[in-house]
C-alpha cells in the first residue's frame, strides 16, 4: 500500500456542499476573508506537507468540500485519517481566525452560546457524520485500506455476517472486538479498577477538596463543570480526575471499570475542537500532529468543553465512579449503551442498571477521543498506570482502598 495524498481538491462543478457554502457566505458577510487567507498563508508557510496543495482561501474551501463526503482510507502508517483531520483544523487555529471561536476556558454551566464559528464546526461534524452513516463512506478499496494498515489490527475484531460491505463506516469504526480478546483483570476482587477504553494514559490530578476544582495550566476547571451540574459533582470533592487518549485506529467502545449500580447517563453537548501543531519526522518533513495531553499549553481542559457522555457509578467496593467519553474533533455521536441497549443523543438518564466490571456502556463514531475517570476522595484510589503506556479494555490502571 502507498501513502495517501492530501489532494489536489477541485473546485465543484456543481456547487459546494450547502455546509461549505453556509462557512463561504460567513467569511464574506462578517468581512472575515482577508483573516482567513492570512490563516491559510500562515498554515502553509510553515511547510507541512499537508497543507501542500493549499494554498488560498478557494483551495481550503475546495478541500473542505472534500471532506464532508469523503470515503475515509488509511496508509501504511496508520495515521492518514488524522492528517485528514489536522489539515482541517490547523488552518482554524491560526492567529487570525482564531478569536471567531469560542474559546477554551473555564466558565459557569450552562456555558455561553458557540460563537457563530464554532457552531458551524459542529455542524460541519454532524454533516460528515451522516454521510459516515451511510453504506457509501466503506467501499471494498477504502475497506482494504485499513486491513493494510497494521496498527487498526482489522483481523482481531468481529465482522459482521455478509462482510463489512453495505454496512456505514462510523459502524466499521464502532466495530466490536473478538470475544477473548481483553480479558478483564482481577474480575473477583471488586476493588481493581480496570482501562474503560483502549487508550494512552496521560495522568491523574487532584481535584480541590474545597471547591471540586481541576486546575490546568493555573486555569480552574470546576467538576460541575465537566458534569453539566450533575447532582454528583460535589461528591468527587477532594478526589481524584484521571484522563487518558484515544487514536483513530483504536477500538472505540468502552466498558465499566467497575462493578456496580448506574446512577446517571447522559450525553451532554460541546464543542468540536483539535489543537494541532508541526513536528519534523525523520524523514526532515514536516507533518501536523495532534495535540492530546490534559495540559497542553493552549487547550488546556478542552475536554470540559467538548461533547461528551457520563455515566455515574456507585460501586460498593470503590465508591461513586464517573466515566465520560468525550469527542475529539470530528467525532459527532457519543452514544451511550447501559445493559446492551442504546439510549444516544436524547440525553436520556438510565438509573438502576447494574454492570459489572467490563460490561460495555459506550461507544464512539469517527474521530479520535477522550476518557475520563472521576474518582472520590474516600475511595483512596491508588493509580497503578505509568504515563503514557498504551492500556487495553480490561487492564488494572488503578486499585481502590476504600474503609470497610
Amino acid at each position: 500500500m502507498t501513502k495517501q495524498s492530501l489532494g489536489p481538491f477541485p473546485c465543484p462543478f456543481d456547487g459546494y456542499q450547502p455546509i461549505v457554502k453556509r462557512l463561504k457566505d460567513m467569511i464574506e458577510c462578517n468581512n472575515w476573508k482577508d483573516k482567513f487567507e492570512q490563516a491559510v498563508y500562515d498554515a502553509q508557510k510553515t511547510g507541512v506537507e499537508d497543507m501542500t496543495n493549499i494554498s488560498c482561501l478557494t483551495d481550503y474551501y475546495n478541500f473542505l468540500n472534500y471532506l464532508v463526503l469523503w470515503v475515509p482510507k488509511e496508509d501504511e502508517t496508520g495515521t492518514f485519517v488524522y492528517n485528514m483531520l489536522c489539515t482541517m483544523y490547523f488552518v482554524l487555529d491560526q492567529n487570525s481566525v482564531k478569536d471567531f471561536q469560542s474559546p477554551i476556558k473555564p466558565s459557569s454551566y450552562p456555558p455561553p452560546p458557540l460563537t457563530e464559528l464554532s457552531k458551524w464546526l459542529v455542524d460541519f461534524a454532524n454533516a460528515m457524520g451522516q454521510f459516515l452513516d451511510t453504506p457509501q463512506s466503506l467501499t471494498e478499496e477504502s475497506l482494504q485500506t485499513f486491513y493494510t494498515a497494521e496498527n487498526y489490527n482489522v483481523d482481531s475484531y468481529v465482522v459482521p455476517q455478509g462482510g463489512w460491505l453495505g454496512h456505514s463506516f462510523n459502524e466499521f469504526f464502532a466495530r466490536k472486538f473478538l470475544p477473548g480478546t481483553r480479558p478483564i483483570d482481577g474480575p473477583s476482587n471488586p476493588a481493581i479498577i480496570v482501562s474503560a477504553a483502549d487508550s494512552t494514559f496521560d495522568g491523574c490530578w487532584n481535584i480541590d477538596q474545597c471547591d471540586s476544582i481541576v486546575h490546568l495550566k493555573g486555569l480552574p476547571w470546576t467538576i460541575g463543570e465537566l458534569l453539566a451540574d450533575s447532582k454528583y459533582a460535589n461528591d468527587f470533592a477532594g478526589g481524584k480526575f484521571m484522563h487518558a487518549f484515544l487514536a483513530p485506529y483504536d477500538y472505540h467502545r468502552q466498558h465499566a471499570p467497575v462493578d456496580g449500580k448506574v446512577l446517571e447517563a447522559k450525553v451532554i453537548p460541546g464543542q468540536t475542537y483539535l489543537e494541532v501543531n508541526v513536528k519534523k519526522h525523520s524523514n526532515g518533513k514536516h507533518r501536523l500532529i495532534p495535540t492530546r495531553a490534559l495540559d497542553a499549553p493552549d487547550s488546556a481542559g478542552y475536554q470540559f468543553c467538548q461533547a461528551r457522555g457520563l455515566i455515574v457509578i456507585d460501586s460498593p467496593k470503590v465508591g461513586k465512579v464517573a466515566v465520560l467519553p468525550i469527542g475529539m474533533a470530528q467525532v459527532s455521536s457519543v452514544v451511550l449503551c447501559v445493559k446492551g441497549e442504546e439510549i444516544g443523543k436524547d440525553g436520556k438518564i438510565v438509573e438502576g442498571d447494574e454492570v459489572k466490571k467490563g460490561d460495555e456502556i459506550s461507544y464512539f463514531q469517527f474521530g479520535g477521543s477522550d476518557i475520563v475517570l472521576l474518582f472520590q476522595a474516600q475511595s483512596k484510589v491508588k493509580i497503578l498506570a505509568e504515563l503514557h503506556k498504551h492500556y487495553r479494555v480490561g487492564e488494572q490502571i488503578a486499585i481502590a482502598h476504600i474503609a470497610e
